[in-house]
């Protein structure tokens, strides 16, 4: 009885390592996260929180809509050239939003962040899990960012923020 037991625990062992072996002979599989996910690789501030994405013909829609608000998350200089029409300006000090936009966005349902780049929206992303994390209840990040919201010809302006406090 040991010596049955003594080779199977040898074919087991065997078996073990032949199939730690092939799979180190095909490599490793890479994580690829979905679509949706894949231009934000930035981690957050704010652990827990999850932020919905909404398309930019999601977002063109609810452009203009009673209780809805368009916030930039870009540098002042970026704003000022250009951004969507009606939006807050509320570029991230240290990694914090200042409490006069958080204040202001309060009266609004659905809050949309966004900013400069297709590929990389690591300060959209921060920006709406902060507004989530401070009690905002419905904040999204917007999908391709500004350049997706030009490429749309939806409306657009430059100049300094009139919304802001």
């Amino acid at each position: 009885m040991r010596q049955v037991i003594g080779e199977a625990f040898g074919v087991l062992v065997v078996g073990l390592l032949l199939a730690t072996g092939l799979g180190l002979a095909r490599g490793v599989p890479r994580y690829e996260p979905p679509a949706e996910a894949t231009s934000c690789e930035a981690p957050s501030p704010t652990e827990g929180v999850v932020t919905p994405w909404v398309s930019v013909g999601r977002a063109g829609e609810l452009h203009g809509e009673v209780g809805v608000a368009f916030v930039d998350a870009r540098d002042g200089a970026a704003f000022v050239a250009g951004h969507v029409a009606g939006a807050y300006h509320a570029p991230m000090r240290a990694g914090v939003v200042e409490d006069e936009i958080v204040e202001a966005l309060r009266g609004f349902h659905t809050v949309v962040a966004y900013c400069d780049t297709e590929g990389s929206c690591a300060a959209s992303t921060r920006l709406a899990g902060l507004l989530a994390s401070a009690g905002l209840p419905d904040v999204r990040v917007l999908e391709g960012g500004f350049p997706a919201w030009m490429d749309a010809e939806l409306p657009a302006e430059a100049g300094e923020c009139t919304a802001c406090p």
